[in-house]
């Protein structure tokens, strides 16, 4: 990337409406523009959970990049899987006291696919961390699937809230959980030159 064109970037767009990828735009200080495509998150038959992350992270991007020419739009899918099983969001409380009883008191994965692109550049991965959660009553599934948090979040449970109480420990990042692997992208970024184009971070 030229020191010209890196110069002129505009802000970046992030393909999502999500709060907790807001916040860690807004946590590295970028600024942004946001704008959610309307995708269907459905996977395709037999689709692994990592190609299926990475398949919408991408589409997503595309959505938004074919109406933006000239500029960079971030975009993000998070699912978790158990026994390479995905687990989307919760249509009703009963389906999120479902997902719950399936990955209590074991462990589960959550892959986050992020996409940066621009116009015909793309540049795509994905991040897995394994996270295990404690035993949990039916009392405790009953009462945490009523409090709503569970509803438009992968798995049906939010490790940066409620949730919190549940979580044993997690191998990987707890970015990647909250839906946005933050140490990766960042590195993206100043490979790049992205970080010196929207933060004016000295080489």
């Amino acid at each position: 990337m030229s020191e010209d064109i890196t110069l002129n970037l505009q802000p970046p767009i992030l393909a999502s409406a999500s709060p907790r990828r807001r916040h860690w735009m807004e946590a590295l200080g970028i600024p942004y523009e946001s704008w959610a495509p309307d995708v269907d998150e459905s996977p395709l038959p037999d689709e692994d959970p990592e190609d299926m992350v990475r398949r919408l992270a991408c589409m997503k991007a595309k959505i938004v990049a074919a109406v933006n020419p000239g500029r960079w739009v971030i975009a993000a899918d998070t699912t978790v899987a158990v026994d390479h099983h995905v687990l989307g969001k919760p249509v009703d409380v009963e389906d999120a006291a479902r997902m719950l009883g399936l990955i209590q008191g074991r462990n589960h994965e959550v892959h986050t696919g992020l996409c940066l692109m621009r116009d015909a550049e793309i540049h795509s991965f994905v991040d897995t961390a394994e996270v295990f959660l404690r035993p949990l009553s039916p009392d405790q599934i009953a009462w945490y699937a009523a409090s709503g948090e569970p509803m438009d979040k992968a798995g049906a449970y939010a490790a940066q809230g409620i949730a919190a109480l549940f979580i044993d420990h997690i191998d990987g990042s707890f970015a990647t959980v909250m839906g946005f692997p933050v140490e990766r992208f960042g590195a993206l970024l100043m490979e790049l030159g992205l970080a010196q184009a929207w933060l004016g971070m000295p080489r």
